[in-house]
């Protein structure tokens, strides 16, 4: 079941950790079904923001814009399960008022089934528009009636349910199931398998393509003039084309040098569009829906629904099932340049599992302004019953963003798709640890500016993914050094070794490669305290330095976790930082100038000539060097040097003598300015 914790202590931990990230308690539910870091209801629905103001009725403008809210205590809830419950016309007058995203309190005791159910209008003139209902997050699993017609659901309903509570709701409204002009019914049916339960965030409402664009992405614009349009449905027709020829020079030709995209640079797309084409021969690009808006910057960002379909192993495929994308394309270059995202879904497509394997990524601040500089990586593996998208609500990007505003070293942080499989080879079934290893680790320092050394790979996880971290680590000594768990299950797994088993069997020399951090409460659910009090002493009799910790207040929830992020990642830092990371990739910065840049006076006399060199740096520590002079229409002796600053030219008619500084910090870093006298005729 779920604990909720009060407003007065969410608005605590928000303080320490100045973001929302989120574990759930349970306490009734079967260990290896139940234990993981699940979402706290209350805490999402306090930190998710709105993106536009609400507003009560739909409203299409001229442009046929659709927006109806909602949320706020407009439903009605009643816990079990009846089909009946998604006919517009059932009578539940005698269900609970209920408001929407709520604290999961319906669900606090209880594991089941509940749904929730709203009345509202729609106008005449919001037909023909495009519809999406947005549901905004909901734990566990759900399916969507609107006036009793099935519009969409995620996760899977029991015998064999399957949670997507980190999942954002959006759902296609097909043009027969709306009554326009008149009252409508949306059902809801909730399933929650165990923990936090719940409909724990919005945005929820029913809104017309430009709505979703602005309430669930945030992306505002003015819409494209008819020139503008033209210019991007331009480049989309060029690479429809392209694809259709099978033609993966042409469809590279529309991409900016600049390109980034969901973590393809230009050259990793292009090897992307022609493996697809050696497998199919040709693709089929479809984009449907388009609209265009002017950015900020005045780049045109193209609203899409695209798909890009072919063949595999003789069988239809889609290479990029349908999504709703946000292109940019520039308004100069009529090429496509990418979002330049810092925080995005990547996958590998694994040989080993005949399937893609989904990761988030986060790239550091300086990934973009900085494009020589490489970084360590950090691997964050979640709990049981959730993703890798689960880091998304809990706005993973802003936690990262946030400790290193506060001195920590920068690194990408990849967050990989573990299932429920404890990161572990399934006899029989997937072999997600050895994907992992020679699939998903290679795949990211091949096409991420990681440094791939040992020293520079951490491995971090919470619950389940404590156990992995750990596991996954002391396993691969050759691959990872720096290893981190919150309320981790290191004494049990359901198959093989536990990591305190592991750490039992090794060697002092073995275990000291490694740099440790683990916690848990005193009042964990599974008793994860007794893990670290075990690992702890067997480190300590060992004598292999390490820091754990069992907080006095918390259970199995993020009371406990949540405030010490910056402990895990602090050791991460250290341990980068104490292995020689280098992160100073700004060059100095250097100014010279010479107090008589021209000699008027063409009598070949020797006129003296000084430098005024200027040099920054951040470090506060640089070196400048003279490093040549070069003389041209006069010889080498016609300029005499009395120090790097100070010096006699010869005013030889016509002659011109150029001084090059270099500046040097600690890091390296270079930078070579240069100032010419010239002598005139």
């Amino acid at each position: 079941m779920h604990e909720t914790p009060s407003r007065r202590l969410w608005r605590r931990v928000a303080l320490v950790a100045a973001v929302v990230m989120t574990a759930s308690v349970v306490t009734t539910a079967p260990f290896a079904a139940a234990v993981g870091a699940r979402p706290d209801s209350a805490r999402l629905v306090a930190a998710a923001p709105r993106a536009v103001p609400p507003v009560t009725t739909a409203t299409p403008s001229g442009a046929g814009t659709v927006s109806v809210d909602l949320e706020g205590d407009r439903w009605k809830f009643q816990l079990g399960d009846d089909p009946a419950y998604a006919d517009p016309g059932f009578d539940d007058s005698g269900w609970t008022p209920s408001s929407v995203p709520n604290d999961g309190a319906a669900f606090a005791n209880y594991d089941g089934f509940g749904w929730y159910r709203s009345k509202f209008d729609l106008p005449a003139g919001a037909q023909g528009a495009n519809l999406v209902a947005s549901l905004g997050f909901i734990d566990d699993v759900d399916e969507a009636y609107l006036n009793g017609k099935r519009i969409g659901g995620s996760g899977v309903m029991p015998p064999n349910p399957s949670s997507q509570w980190f999942e954002k709701r959006l759902y296609p409204v097909p043009a027969d199931a709306p009554v326009f002009g008149g009252e409508n019914v949306l059902a809801v049916r909730v399933y929650d398998m165990n923990g936090g339960g719940g409909w724990y965030a919005g945005p929820v409402g029913i809104f017309s393509k430009d709505a979703v664009r602005q309430t669930v992405y945030g992306i505002t614009g003015d819409l494209a003039n008819a020139k503008q349009t033209r210019r991007a449905l331009s480049v989309l027709a060029r690479q429809k084309k392209a694809l259709a020829a099978g033609n993966a020079n042409a469809y590279v030709a529309t991409l900016d040098a600049s390109y980034f995209h969901d973590g393809r640079a230009k050259e990793r797309r292009a090897r992307e569009i022609r493996s697809w084409l050696a497998e199919s021969g040709t693709l089929t690009l479809t984009d449907s829906e388009v609209e265009v808006v002017v950015g900020g910057d005045g780049t045109l960002v193209v609203d899409t629904n695209r798909t890009i379909t072919g063949t595999r192993n003789g069988q239809p495929f889609d290479f990029e099932p349908k999504t709703q994308e946000f292109l940019r394309v520039s308004a100069k270059t009529s090429k496509e340049t990418g979002d330049h995202s810092r925080f995005f879904r990547d996958h590998v497509d694994s040989a080993l599992e005949g399937a893609r394997r989904e990761f988030v990524t986060y790239l550091p601040p300086s990934y973009f302004t900085e494009p020589n500089r490489r970084y360590p990586v950090v691997y964050l593996l979640h709990g049981i019953n959730g993703g890798s998208r689960e880091w998304e609500p809990r706005k993973m990007d802003a936690v990262l963003d946030d400790l290193t505003a506060r001195g920590l070293a920068e690194s990408i942080v990849i967050m990989p798709d573990g299932e429920s499989l404890w990161y572990l080879d399934q006899p029989g079934g997937v072999p997600w640890r050895s994907m992992f290893l020679t699939e998903m680790v290679p795949l990211v320092d091949r096409e991420y500016r990681t440094l791939a050394q040992r020293d520079f790979r951490a491995l971090s996880g919470v619950s389940m993914g404590g156990f992995g971290a750990f596991s996954i680590g002391l396993s691969n000594p050759e691959m990872f050094s720096s290893l981190a768990s919150h309320i981790g299950s290191l004494g049990y797994t359901p198959s093989g070794p536990t990591p305190i088993t592991q750490a039992g069997a090794m060697t002092t020399e073995q275990l000291s490669r490694f740099d440790f951090y683990f916690d848990a409460c005193e009042d964990d659910d599974y008793g994860f305290d007794n893990g670290v009090r075990q690992l702890d002493a067997i480190l300590t009799q060992k004598g292999v330095e390490h820091t754990s910790e069992v907080y006095p207040t918390g259970r199995h929830n993020d009371e406990c976790w949540l405030p010490h992020v910056d402990r895990s990642f602090g050791l991460h830092s250290e341990h980068f930082r104490a292995a020689g990371l280098r992160e100073d990739y700004v060059a100095p910065k250097l100014t010279v100038s010479a107090d008589r840049p021209v000699i008027w006076l063409a009598n070949r006399r020797l006129r003296p000539v000084s430098i005024t060199v200027k040099a920054t740096d951040e470090s506060g520590a640089v070196k400048v060097k003279l490093v040549d002079v070069r003389v041209t229409g006069a010889k080498q002796s016609d300029v005499v040097r009395r120090t790097d600053r100070k010096f006699l030219v010869r005013a030889v008619p016509g002659a011109s003598y150029t001084f090059v500084y270099r500046a040097t910090d600690a890091a390296g870093n270079a930078t070579s300015r240069r100032t010419t006298v010239a002598v005139r005729r």
